[in-house]
């Protein structure tokens, strides 16, 4: 912890020379971290499989595997990466991941067949998808606590808006430049941007100098500073009580199985959609519309989640997902596109709501990077499994009609079950 050590009694050089609570600064980073990871996202790596079919002169049952593989084993370090934030401070974590994702699309863009595609994959999911995401979704839960929600609604709506576009942005690289060069300017933004913020702008908690929770004004005196961080070590629960809740369980299900539903149709967005009827620009237009309807439902979403029960929101959201999924192979092609939008906008902007405050509120802020670690590593692998399981249909049945089903009805069953996704009780610490 020399981290706090070094920056306490605000002797950070912008900490002291701002006139307002720091956490409004902590909010643009975190948009900035979370859209930097889209070098190793799905939406943004799906444009560039076209190139890697082609340049690589490998089948597409390949690329899914080396997918597949690569994103696995990916998340089995994201509990242990989530450990290190909480020992090592989340700041030195942020230097050291916007370092090494970087370097992870420069080699991205050097690779030749298909065991240097496999750790491209590893290496962008890893350290995109997994370690600066995990970070930059968590940064606002260290800053905020009452109006958390509200506030991650309203940041998740630029970040719902410029991600939209990075398919298009990526596209347009590509086709200008080439895919080999489109990741070295990839890198080279996730460099230029993620690094010197790190360095010089980021802090990792409010404690580090000086402030509290929400930067209330009444509680920066030393004595209720100490409250405040006693509270917060009396009300947080260790990695081991968590996994002994009913909620952990029911909210990392549901996490993985929207993880492994979402990748998997972004995967196969464009034969689903033109499967529809639609172009390939219509298909990949699909994520910038549907960027803006999750870009309106963030606000309501975080706005909701400071306002009801947050297991009412995500009974509310897993069953827009249902409806959204079930739009796919239920609806004609002249209602199915809109139709999916609506219901899955709403469903991604409700379950950012709930994901972005209750693990903080559920859990406190002690162990919040390793609780979230082991969440990731869920989420990440069932990212990893969902388009293959998908493929595997596809190439059984002839359509993606069977898989879309089968996910619709496990919407509605783990919707019912986010009825007992209560906030926890404290059971005594397992030594």
């Amino acid at each position: 912890m020399s981290e706090t050590i070094q920056l306490k009694n605000t002797d950070h050089w912008l900490a002291k020379r701002v006139p307002f609570f720091y956490g409004w600064l902590i909010t643009p980073i975190s948009i900035l971290a979370i859209v930097t990871t889209s070098p190793g996202q799905t939406l943004m790596i799906s444009v560039f499989n076209p190139r890697f079919l082609s340049d690589l002169n490998i089948s597409l049952s390949q690329l899914s595997w080396a997918y597949m593989v690569g994103t696995l084993l990916a998340s089995l370090p994201q509990s242990y990466l989530g450990d290190w934030m909480d020992k090592i401070g989340w700041r030195k974590m942020l230097i050291i991941v916007s370092i090494l994702f970087s370097l992870a699309c420069f080699y991205t863009s050097l690779v030749q067949n298909l065991l240097m595609l496999f750790f491209a994959f590893l290496f962008l999911r890893m350290l995109g998808q997994g370690a600066l995401n995990l970070i930059g979704s968590n940064m606002l839960a260290m800053w905020f606590k009452e109006r958390l929600g509200t506030i991650a609604g309203v940041s998740g709506v630029l970040v719902s808006l410029l991600i939209g576009v990075v398919p298009l942005g990526a596209l347009a690289l590509i086709n200008q430049f080439g895919w080999r060069k489109a990741y070295i300017i990839s890198g080279g933004i996730v460099l230029a941007v993620m690094l010197p913020i790190a360095i010089f702008v980021y802090i990792s908690r409010p404690e580090d100098i000086g402030e509290v929770v929400d930067g209330n004004n009444e509680k920066n005196s030393k004595e209720m500073e100490e409250l405040e961080e006693l509270e917060n070590s009396r009300n947080s629960f260790s990695l081991k009580e968590a996994i002994r809740t009913r909620s952990f369980w029911i909210l990392t299900l549901i996490a993985s199985f929207w993880a492994a539903v979402a990748t998997a149709i972004t995967f196969n967005i464009l034969p689903i959609f033109t499967g529809k009827g639609l172009t390939d620009l219509q298909a990949a237009a699909t994520f910038t519309y549907l960027s803006i309807a999750v870009a309106i439902t963030r606000v309501v979403g975080g706005y909701l989640a400071d306002k009801i029960s947050l297991h009412i929101l995500t009974v509310l959201a897993v069953f827009s997902y249902a409806l959204g999924t079930g739009a796919l192979f239920i609806l004609p092609n002249s209602s199915v596109v809109i139709t999916y939008i609506i219901f899955t906008g709403i469903a991604q902007g409700f379950l950012s709501g709930v994901f972005s405050t209750v693990w903080v509120r559920y859990f406190g802020r002690k162990n919040l990077g390793k609780i979230n670690g082991v969440v990731w590593t869920a989420t990440a692998a069932s990212s990893s499994v969902g388009p293959l399981l998908m493929g595997i249909s596809f190439d059984h049945f002839g359509d993606y009609q069977f898989s879309l089903m089968i996910g619709a009805i496990i919407f509605l069953v783990l919707a019912i079950s986010g009825f007992w996704a209560t906030p926890p009780k404290r059971f005594p610490e397992i030594a």
